[in-house]
């Protein structure tokens, strides 16, 4: 059977902007898709606190939402619905409140479909200091056997789960949230790691929090014999 070695590992929390698959980003909503690359701007970590539910911030509870919508040319999102929210205190309706804060680039004619699927998220509370990796994933630390589907491609593919870090760093209820091209298995692939991954905790005011994150990988084919 063919493996993938997964590679150009990126961590980015519910909080890192959109697409960008780099470590210490401190904004506080992302976006997930095909054109996620046209992104000009995502809620700012203000905008995000104010949306916060005031139930559960009076209890200071935390909690996250993930979103799936659409994004027509001019680059604005619309027809927002709910997939999953986290601690059932608001937070989906939370999410759907700071979609138009979300924007694509206005695209040219024939230049983006009229109707394009955008994943957005959120978590709060907005942290200090974002998750990070105790230590650093290297091209090739991961391989997996493909899916059936992944195997008759022979092509890379991307997916994004959205997990929730506790206050010591370790990743549970881990869902896949983005795949490119869907249907193929990337997202149960990269959910095959969830238990490797080490990862310091997010703080707020110096105290370690749970929050929520996503993570994204592309997997590479790799040959039988070939070592990356």
């Amino acid at each position: 059977m063919r493996r993938l070695a997964a590679t150009a590992l990126g961590l980015s929390l519910a909080t890192t902007a959109a697409g960008a698959q780099e470590l210490g980003h401190t904004d506080a909503a992302s976006l997930f898709g095909p054109f996620a690359r046209d992104i000009v701007s995502t809620p700012s970590a203000a905008e995000v606190t104010a949306a916060w539910p005031a139930q559960a911030r009076a209890k200071a509870m935390g909690g996250s939402a993930v979103a799936r919508c659409e994004v027509d040319t001019a680059g604005e999102l619309s027809g927002c619905e709910v997939m999953f929210e986290r601690s059932r205190a608001g937070f989906g309706a939370a999410l759907i409140s700071l979609a138009p804060r979300f924007r694509l680039k206005h695209a040219a004619e024939g230049k983006r479909p009229e109707h394009v699927e955008a994943i957005i998220s959120a978590s709060w509370p907005v942290v200090d200091t974002a998750p990070d990796w105790r230590t650093p994933p290297k091209p090739g630390d991961f391989a997996t056997t493909t899916t059936p589907a992944a195997w008759r491609t022979g092509k890379p593919g991307t997916a994004v789960i959205n997990c929730l870090e506790g206050r010591l760093g370790a990743l549970h209820d881990c869902v896949a949230i983005y795949q490119d091209p869907p249907g193929k298995g990337f997202g149960m692939m990269l959910l095959r790691f969830q238990s490797f991954f080490r990862l310091k905790p997010a703080m707020v005011s110096g105290k370690a929090v749970e929050t929520g994150l996503n993570i994204s990988m592309t997997f590479e084919p790799q040959k039988a014999g070939e070592v990356l």
